[in-house]
């Protein structure tokens, strides 16, 4: 549910689900860290530890049970994207009806990330240096456990909604859908029909030449006179039939041929049946 802007989810237990986003925020997560801390300190994000993670643009907010009475507050800070940047691209992933429909449809697939990079821009953060990690815990460590079981949580929220991951980079789901779906439509309308690209299949041809017309007669009494016909064609025999020009194999003999040519001689007479 939302809660002062924010989209409250269920945190889960460590290991980061199973989706390619999911496991794409947690191995980056990990590669920054100290080698084998953060899964180490993951382990303290048991079902239960982490009472909820809240996923507002720029922040995700967890309260992390520890070892007082009170659970700990944990904020994981990530800058989010200028509306330039998400200008460009949601209008790269618009023109793109395969990616379109799939985000429509309320999946993530790989290749957006692949969009983001062409585009020089990060949809996961690269690091735990791209992060401002917080916790009201008295700890020293960084990151203390509250803050790795909060991000493992926020790994398994990931996996149960990738939006939340767009929403934690400034663009929540409904404006993010309804932003693609306009420019999408924006796109379709204004795209140029054939005769506008010059793509259609009659650009650049020609009109059809007309016949010359020839010149009048000097003499006006020519003008009504026309030349003599030529002769009627003199009307020959009937034809062999065209289907019979060649003997249909196994009629050596010709038989075959010379039994249907009087059918077809009375089918093309001229007071035939």
């Amino acid at each position: 549910m939302s809660v002062g802007g924010a989209r409250r989810v269920r945190g889960g237990g460590a290991g980061g689900g199973r989706s390619w986003w999911s496991r794409r925020f947690v191995e980056a997560m990990e590669s920054g860290a100290e080698a084998g801390r953060l899964a180490r300190e993951g382990g303290y994000a048991a079902p239960g530890a982490v009472r909820g993670v809240k996923v507002a643009p720029g922040e995700a907010l967890a309260e992390v049970r520890g070892s007082g009475s009170r659970p700990y507050r944990v904020s994981l800070i990530l800058p989010t994207l200028d509306e330039e940047q998400w200008a460009t691209v949601i209008a790269a992933l618009a023109g793109q009806p395969l990616f379109r429909a799939r985000l429509l449809a309320g999946h993530l697939p790989p290749e957006v990330e692949r969009v983001f990079e062409i585009l020089g821009i990060a949809l996961f953060p690269r690091g735990l240096d791209d992060l401002t990690l917080t916790c009201s815990c008295p700890g020293w460590g960084y990151p203390c456990t509250h803050v790795a079981a909060a991000l493992y949580a926020l790994a398994d929220s990931l996996d149960a909604d990738p939006f939340l991951l767009l929403t934690w980079r400034g663009k929540e789901r409904g404006v993010f859908l309804s932003e693609l779906r306009t420019r999408a439509r924006t796109a379709s309308e204004t795209r140029p029909g054939p005769a506008e690209s010059g793509a259609g299949p009659d650009r650049d041809l020609p009109y059809p030449a007309h016949p010359a017309t020839p010149p009048l007669p000097e003499a006006a009494a020519e003008f009504w006179s026309a030349p003599k016909l030529p002769p009627l064609p003199v009307r020959q025999g009937p034809s062999r039939p065209t289907a019979l020009a060649t003997d249909p194999p196994g009629d050596d003999n010709g038989a075959l041929v010379r039994e249907l040519e009087p059918l077809y001689e009375r089918l093309i007479a001229p007071d035939g049946p």
